[in-house]
C-alpha cells in the first residue's frame, strides 16, 4: 500500500490484517442515520423506506425502531440505565452530546457508558475544528463522527477536514462517521424554512457522500429531519419526504448496496488528480490504478484477506465523466460494483494509447466501488 501519512501505523496493519478490521467492532453495519427520531409509525416506516438504519431517538421510542428494524442512539438515559438496554438489539449506542468543545467535559461521562454497555459506543458528534489529538487521548471513544457542511460553508478545506479526520479515526482504530447537509442551498441551513430546493442538490449531495466514502468512511449522518422531511405547522415531521430527502433517499439506497462491502473495508491510501485540493496528494506513479485526466479522486482499501479496492469519485459535481483508469502492473481483472443490483459487474480491459486500461462513466459528484485483481 503507499500510506505516506501514517507511517506509524505499522502494528494497527497488523492487526487489521489478522482478521476483520477491528474498528468495526463498534460499528457492525454501515450507518446510515439523520438528526432527528420518528415520532408514529407512519414517519417510521417513511424513514425505513428510505434506507435509514439508525435514528436518534429517546428510550421510549425504542418499541418503534424495533417494528421498523431501527437501531438507536438513545438519548436521554443515564450511564446505570444504558447497563439496562446493553442486551437490547435495538440499541446502537448511547447519546451523550453535541460539538462539546473541550474533551474533559464529556470523557468522564463516555467512560461511565462505556463501563455500562461494554459492546456499543457512547456517542459525540465533533465540529470539523477540534483537537483531535486531545479529544481521541483524553475521551477515547469507540467512533470519531464530525460535521463539515462544504455546501454551506467553506468548500476550501472541505478536503483538508476528511484528511485530518481519516487520519485520526485510522490512528486510534476507530471508525469514521461524517455528517453531511440534506438540503445543499445555504439559505436554509438549520431547516426553519427549508422549502427551497437546488436542481443539482443530487449530485452535489452524492459529492459530499461519496468522498466521504473513499476516504474510509463508515457511517453517513444526514442533517436534519426538517429538511428530509415535510412538516407540519409546528415543525413537527409528517410522512412525506421533501424534495431534498428524495435525493437523501436515492443516495440511500446506494448505500444500502455499497455498505456492506465498505464495512468490511479498511482504508489504506486516498489520492487525487490535479488540481489537488489543499492538503491532499496526487496518485503516485506506483499504484497499481492511474485515472486519466483531472478532478478525480482515489480511495484505496483492502479487506481481510489482502484483497484491494478502490473508490473513483468525480469531483465534478456538474456533470458525468468518462473515467479511463490506466493499469499498472500485471493486472487482469478490473470488477465494478453494479448500485443497482448489487452485484460485481467485469469491466473489460482495452488498449488506449499503448496502456491497458478499463473505461466507464461516473455520474456527477458520484463514485464507483472497483475491486482488482495481479
Amino acid at each position: 500500500m503507499f500510506n505516506s501519512k501514517l507511517p506509524a501505523l505499522g502494528l494497527i496493519w497488523l492487526m487489521l490484517s489478522l482478521g476483520r478490521c477491528s474498528a468495526d467492532q463498534w460499528l457492525p453495519e454501515f450507518m446510515i442515520s439523520y438528526w432527528g427520531c420518528p415520532q408514529n409509525d407512519a414517519v417510521a416506516r417513511v424513514a425505513e423506506q428510505a434506507g435509514f438504519n439508525t435514528v436518534i431517538c429517546p428510550r421510549e421510542k425504542l418499541d418503534l425502531c424495533r417494528k421498523h428494524g431501527l437501531k438507536a442512539i438513545v438519548t436521554g438515559v443515564t450511564a446505570p440505565e444504558a447497563a439496562e438496554l446493553s442486551e437490547d438489539p435495538a440499541v446502537w449506542g448511547y447519546f451523550v452530546m453535541d460539538e462539546p468543545g473541550e474533551p474533559p467535559t464529556v470523557a468522564e461521562t463516555v467512560a461511565k457508558f462505556h463501563q455500562a454497555d461494554v459492546h456499543r459506543p457512547a456517542y459525540v458528534n465533533l465540529m470539523a475544528w477540534e483537537d483531535l489529538d486531545r479529544y481521541l487521548s483524553t475521551v477515547q471513544p469507540r467512533v470519531l463522527s464530525y460535521d463539515y457542511y462544504q455546501w454551506w460553508w467553506n468548500r476550501a478545506v472541505y478536503f483538508d477536514r476528511l484528511e485530518v479526520h481519516r487520519a485520526a479515526a485510522l490512528q486510534a482504530g476507530i471508525p469514521l462517521i461524517v455528517w453531511v447537509e440534506a438540503n445543499s442551498d445555504p439559505r436554509w441551513e438549520w431547516g426553519e424554512k427549508g422549502q427551497t430546493w437546488l436542481p443539482d442538490n443530487l449530485s452535489k449531495l452524492r459529492h459530499s457522500v461519496y468522498c466521504a466514502l473513499a476516504y474510509g468512511a463508515k457511517g453517513i449522518q444526514w442533517f436534519n429531519e426538517y429538511l428530509i422531511f415535510q412538516c407540519d405547522s409546528q415543525r413537527r415531521p409528517l410522512p412525506r419526504l421533501r424534495r431534498a430527502g428524495r435525493d437523501v433517499a436515492t443516495i440511500n439506497a446506494e448505500l444500502n448496496l455499497l455498505g456492506p462491502v465498505l464495512i468490511n473495508l479498511r482504508s489504506t491510501d486516498v489520492f487525487h488528480t490535479t488540481p489537488l485540493p489543499q492538503g491532499t496528494q496526487q496518485v503516485p506513479p506506483a499504484c497499481h490504478l492511474q485515472p486519466v485526466g483531472c478532478n478525480w479522486l482515489l480511495g484505496l482499501f483492502a479487506d481481510s484477506r489482502h484483497r484491494e479496492y478502490a473508490m473513483l469519485v468525480n469531483r465534478d459535481y456538474t456533470s458525468p465523466r468518462w473515467a479511463v483508469v490506466a493499469l499498472a502492473g500485471d493486472l487482469h481483472r478490473v470488477d465494478k460494483l453494479n448500485c443497482t443490483t448489487g452485484e460485481w459487474d467485469s469491466l473489460p480491459v482495452t488498449q488506449i494509447q499503448g496502456r491497458r486500461a478499463v473505461e466507464f462513466i461516473v455520474a456527477a459528484g458520484k463514485g464507483e466501488l472497483l475491486r482488482y485483481w495481479q
